[in-house]
């Protein structure tokens, strides 16, 4: 794998397609200065026709959009087609933002389709399609690699499998509500150890007497047979729940051989609650052998609806669906690609089927089909069936995700006329001159002045927008209190920066405080030159609004729906403020000496600390010594040995 910023080296092919793209891109409304446009026309004539990835990024260096192409010349070239911009919208919104282009070369397109997804879980790229947007979608992981293995869940298997290498991991469950229930079904039939450490020293937990742990931590259950109990909690989450039953079967009838009744009973009521679950499956196929994915969508301009359904043992485990947001002008086959490509490449081997029937055909087929067959070790084919049974199993997932669909789109039209009258209210009362879509909220969180920083919560459409979001260190106000000024910076900083980028302003800034906080922020807006801004500030025990040029406040009906819409932006904002500041406060209380140390990281914190065993012989140390270290280098040795005497210094004279 090889990355490449793409050398200008320009071919004869390409320096004739070169200008005719010149033409194109000067059509084009682009408020990059020239150097820019001349700079992406040389890395578009040097583009190699290999496989691999490209990176769009905006003026401020940032990814706002990841592919993978087979042929990364012509794959690459097209976005600057005129015919591509009329047949994909969203490239007349995107392309205009791109300055730089990165390319990385891969050894064939199951790499690149490997990697993209990588970035695009990394770096959440703006104009590509995420399977989530907050988090990680959960995932359930059997940890062995200890006594008494647990089952429970996961956000990051990646990280989780470096950490625990022998886990066996199963998912992802795009609907978090039907692995729940998988969970309870699994801890009443199979009762596993729930938790991570014994409760009481002496004797089991409640769980244990409600049957729902087997009571390892007090050594009530032998090892081989609760190792056995684990494996069936693997074989069932891998589809293979015909076996769990054969061999509860078979536990049943030895336990009765060997006069164990009561063991025998156990298994028995285990068994019949299995039974119970399977039968609610649909049995699909008499070949029990049949083993696929059934994967269907239906969509809007707005909205697409993706139903995932498993077919396992020839019975139907799951179906599941998945609703995701067309924004941007995104076109539903992106969506539907996207989807298939983030899904697969973080599926664990254990959940590849031997078929995946999709409705419509994708343009990564092969590449998608080798990486699964590689992962299950096994040949997997993806089919697009046109006739029979396997039509009719992709019609049966159509329907559940045009159902899907239409609930979601009903449910979305009456969350916006709810909005909607929600902040025309807020309008009216506030008597401001555009409808508040985009709400910002400010608040400072401080004690006696140390670790000072402020928070901005945005809510749009009456619903909080967590990605955008920030965070704020005051870098201004030192020592004493001192919340005007901190919140005149952090209004200067967030509105200048809007200015200096050109974006739109909020239609309306909430200052979670009295008339000094809005005094302060309304002078940091007049010093950028701002003076139309609607702005007030809510302060929390009248719930009194202060208004700029009003000297009286403003009160609202304690059941006004506009008040407790401007109650919960602010009481957000207090949340995430808070909360960062608690988070800088314990960092800085449990910061050692080694922290405070110009030149060492965490890495070398470490080694010093094997090393000297703690601080207080690290500073007696003499400058031989501490160059004696291993892996510390003899100039950083002595930067620190300098640090550390400055430090000495410092505290005598104090």
């Amino acid at each position: 794998m090889k990355r490449s910023k793409v050398d200008p080296k320009t071919s004869q092919d390409g320096a004739k397609s070169s200008s005719n793209r010149r033409g194109a891109l000067s059509e084009r409304p682009d408020h990059s200065s020239t150097g820019q446009r001349e700079e992406i026309e040389r890395k578009l004539a040097s583009l190699p026709d290999s496989p691999g990835v490209y990176l769009f990024r905006s003026d401020l260096g940032e990814n706002i959009y990841i592919g993978k192409a087979l042929n990364l010349r012509n794959r690459v070239r097209s976005y600057w087609n005129e015919a591509a911009w009329r047949e994909r919208p969203k490239l007349a919104v995107m392309m205009p933002k791109v300055k730089d282009l990165e390319v990385i070369l891969t050894n064939s397109e199951k790499e690149a389709l490997l990697l993209e997804a990588t970035l695009v879980r990394q770096h959440m790229p703006r104009y590509n399609v995420h399977l989530k947007d907050d988090r990680r979608y959960p995932w359930l992981a059997i940890e062995y690699g200890v006594a008494f293995p647990r089952l429970i869940m996961v956000r990051d298997p990646v990280r989780y499998r470096k950490e625990n290498a022998r886990a066996r991991i199963f998912g992802p469950y795009v609907e978090t509500g039907m692995m729940w229930q998988t969970v309870r079904v699994l801890r009443k039939v199979f009762p596993m150890r729930q938790r991570k450490r014994p409760l009481f020293r002496d004797r089991p937990c409640m769980n244990f007497h409600l049957g729902l742990c087997l009571g390892p931590c007090q050594k009530l259950v032998e090892e081989p047979i609760y190792d056995r109990m684990v494996k069936q909690v693997e074989m069932f989450l891998a589809g293979r729940q015909d076996e769990v039953v054969a061999q509860l079967r078979q536990d049943m009838k030895s336990a009765s051989d060997g006069l164990q009744y009561e063991q025998a009973a156990k298994i028995r009521d285990r068994l019949a609650a299995l039974e119970t679950v399977i039968q609610k499956q649909q049995v699909l196929f008499q070949n029990q052998r049949v083993s696929q994915d059934v994967i269907a969508q239906a969509h809007t301009q707005r909205l697409i609806s993706i139903c995932l359904m498993k077919v396992r043992e020839g019975k139907l485990i799951s179906s599941e669906v998945v609703n995701l947001a067309l924004v941007d002008k995104t076109n539903w086959e992106e969506a539907f690609q996207s989807f298939l490509d983030q899904y697969y490449t973080s599926c664990e081997d254990i959940a590849v089927p031997r078929e995946v029937l999709l409705e419509h055909p994708v343009e990564d087929c092969e590449a998608l089909q080798d990486l699964l067959t590689s992962k299950s070790n096994t040949s997997v084919k993806i089919l697009v069936p046109q006739r029979g049974d396997k039509l009719n199993m992709v019609q049966m997932a159509a329907k559940n995700a045009q159902s899907s669909l239409e609930k979601e789109t009903e449910e979305q039209l009456h969350e916006d006329a709810k909005a909607d009258y929600l902040l025309n209210q807020l309008k009216e009362e506030l008597q401001v001159a555009n409808l508040p879509r985009r709400i910002e909220c400010f608040d400072i969180s401080n004690i006696q002045g140390s670790d000072n920083v402020a928070s901005m919560v945005v809510f749009e459409n009456a619903k909080a927008k967590k990605s955008d979001y920030r965070l704020f260190k005051i870098q201004t106000v030192e020592g004493a209190p001192d919340d005007f000024a901190s919140m005149k910076e952090v209004v200067s900083r967030r509105y200048g920066r809007l200015l200096e980028s050109n974006k739109p302003f909020p239609d309306l800034v909430i200052i979670d405080g009295g008339k000094g906080q809005l005094n302060a922020a309304c002078e940091a807006l007049n010093e950028l030159g701002v003076s139309d801004q609607p702005i007030l500030g809510l302060a929390k025990k009248q719930e009194e609004i202060y208004l700029p040029g009003r000297s009286d406040p403003l009160l609202l009906s304690r059941r006004s729906q506009s008040l407790l819409l401007l109650q919960r932006v602010r009481d957000e904002a207090h949340r995430f403020a808070i909360t960062f500041h608690r988070k800088r406060r314990a960092k800085r209380s449990l910061l050692s000496g080694f922290d405070l140390l110009a030149g060492i990281g965490k890495a070398r914190r470490k080694i010093l600390l094997d090393h000297f065993g703690s601080f207080e012989k690290f500073k007696e140390a003499t400058l031989e010594e501490i160059e004696a270290v291993p892996n510390i280098p003899k100039n950083v040795a002595a930067k620190v040995y300098t640090s550390l005497h400055e430090q000495k210094e410092d505290d005598s004279d104090a």
